[in-house]
């Protein structure tokens, strides 16, 4: 069993990277982080190692896998070639004091690759040596396949080629199982519907080639929702190549497992076909499979976080980052990775169902928006307190903030919430837009002079016609409940009444008046204005009324970039 591969040089890893391994390891990170890279890494030098000639050399016409035909540039950043001092690709396999080293370089014509093995384990690379089996992921399965030579379906199935050589592997099996090199009938493989039944129940497989009579491997596959009682078998299954590519993914995993029992299978995003439960069951499958086959270690790169909760800890999660091994915490990464936080600086928790005005103006800042992830709690009522938010700060080592609608607040009554919520003592940063909601920002009259192309002045009749379609005791109303449900709780030595507040706001006006009901009127008062005449054209602004026309809500920025700013001089 191998404790560790090392990885250098190659595609997106410069420095070398080390990377323990268990009986099953999980790698994750964003895309471009160099998940695939460590995969690709190890089975080309291994298969490079096998390959060599008695001069250590071997050619891209006798490469059964490489990640490029332009393997000259495969290494990071820096082309490779022949002289001694050059960087050169490096990949080490450790078992307990025992390695196997490979060094790569360009041989001198740049036709080919050198590869020099050292280290203890070296005598392992020999010409029928299966150290790693690689599975990128199927596109699909060829229509047919006929006979190849055992060479030529290693060589392809070296090279990553699944849906050219499946039922080759499936009829490989059948003959390891029954003794025969002919299956005149149609064998069924119940070891291979066992193992991909944990993860597709009740599924079955057969596979048949007579090699006298047929030209193309048949192969079979019966699910359980096509079972129908009475019926004969061959009424009811259907060729492989009638099924889906997850599917297919997961029997070809499992065919290569039992086929060549390779001492790595690596496996390039099995999760990338399949649905949240499906990878639930793939991963517990995985598992007992290590079990199963103690000499197989089972190595994943994936993004699903369905895949990394479901895993045991059998598995051990690393998180790859820029080329790198991040030094969090494996608890942290698989809480993370369950948040969907991989990748995120800051988790903003939001009263909002509806995320999409919030989306809008993260979006002002890109580079900004791609570090926060959004969570709705739909409903003030259920924001978590300062406590539990500062446990899941530290649990996840990721910035926490928190956003809620004012609520027509007035700032003292802001301050006296904050403290109720223990976000002050927990030092969670706090964020209330200055109007009464966030869809407030969208009914500011320099916001639609520019979504309608209008001027100052007639944004601002604009916004007045809006407040006139409003129910003036409904809108009242509103405000007291509004108001009352957000000081619910608080001190009354510490907060105002509706009716102070609603008078300190002047209502009624756009002040006093919920900015989710006030977008609803601008647009009627829109349309009101410009419909049948001249400018409705200008109608058009409509479909782009929720989105920020102008900056807004800048104050938000500043306070998520602080909080992401403090979280890392923490980390």
């Amino acid at each position: 069993m191998f404790n560790s591969v090392s990885v250098a040089n190659f595609m997106r890893i410069c420095a070398e990277v080390k990377i323990p391994l268990g009986p099953v390891t999980i790698l994750v990170g964003e895309n471009g982080s160099g998940k695939s890279s460590i995969l690709r890494a190890i089975h080309w030098a291994i298969r490079c190692a096998v390959l060599r000639d008695g001069s250590d050399r071997v050619t891209l016409e006798r490469m059964d896998y490489a990640p490029s035909r332009d393997f000259l540039h495969l290494s990071h950043k820096i082309r490779l070639n022949s002289e001694g001092a050059s960087p050169k690709v490096r990949v080490v396999l450790e078992s307990g004091p025992d390695k196997l080293e490979i060094n790569m370089h360009s041989t001198r014509n740049d036709a080919g690759i050198k590869a020099i093995v050292a280290g203890s384990l070296a005598s392992t690379i020999t010409a029928t040596a299966q150290i790693t089996a690689y599975i990128p992921g199927l596109a699909g399965l060829s229509e047919a396949e006929s006979l190849l030579a055992t060479p030529v379906l290693h060589r392809r199935a070296a090279s990553g080629e699944g849906g050219s050589v499946l039922r080759h592997i499936l009829l490989g099996l059948a003959i390891s199982a029954t003794g025969r090199d002919t299956i005149e009938k149609h064998e069924e493989l119940t070891e291979l519907s066992r193992w991909v039944g944990k993860v597709f129940p009740g599924v079955r497989f057969w596979v048949k080639f007579d090699r006298l009579r047929d030209v193309n491997i048949d192969a079979k596959f019966l699910t359980a929702d096509m079972v129908e009682p009475g019926k004969k078998l061959d009424l009811q299954w259907r060729s492989l190549e009638m099924a889906g590519t997850g599917f297919l993914q997961v029997v070809q995993i499992f065919a290569y497992l039992l086929h060549f029992k390779p001492r790595l299978l690596l496996i390039d995003e099995p999760d990338s076909h399949l649905h949240p439960g499906t990878q639930e069951r793939l991963i517990s499958a995985l598992e007992d499979a290590a079990s199963a086959f103690p000499e197989t270690q089972f190595m994943l790169a994936t993004h699903s976080p369905s895949l990394v909760r479901a895993s045991s800890a059998t598995s051990h999660v690393l998180w790859m980052s820029d080329g790198a091994l991040r030094s969090e915490r494996e608890d942290q990464v698989r809480q993370r990775m369950g948040w969907g936080a991989l990748d995120k600086d800051l988790l903003l928790l939001t009263e909002d169902g509806n995320l999409q005005y919030m989306k809008n103006i993260l979006a002002q800042w890109p580079e900004l928006a791609r570090k926060v992830l959004l969570w709705p709690t739909f409903g003030s009522g259920s924001l978590p307190r300062g406590s539990a938010l500062a446990k899941t700060r530290q649990e996840l080592g990721i910035a926490v903030a928190v956003h809620r609608d004012r609520d027509f607040l007035s700032d003292a009554d802001k301050a006296a919430l904050i403290k109720k919520m223990e976000y002050d003592i927990h030092g969670v940063p706090f964020w209330m837009p200055e109007g009464s909601d966030i869809e407030a920002g969208f009914c500011l009259p320099e916001h639609l002079e520019k979504i309608f192309d209008i001027d100052s002045s007639d944004a601002t009749a604009l916004l007045r016609e809006a407040i006139a379609l409003v129910d003036a005791d409904a809108a009242e109303t509103d405000f007291n409940t509004a108001y009352q449900s957000a000081v619910g709780g608080l001190s009354k030595e510490e907060v105002s009444v509706p009716s102070k507040r609603w008078r300190e706001l002047a209502g009624p006006c756009a002040a006093t008046i919920k900015g989710k009901m006030l977008l609803t009127k601008v647009e009627e008062a829109a349309k009101k204005r410009y419909i049948g005449t001249p400018d409705v054209k200008k109608l058009k602004g409509l479909k782009q009324i929720s989105n920020p026309a102008v900056p807004m809500h800048s104050d938000l920025k500043a306070l998520l970039e602080q909080a992401i700013s403090a979280q890392k001089l923490l980390s």
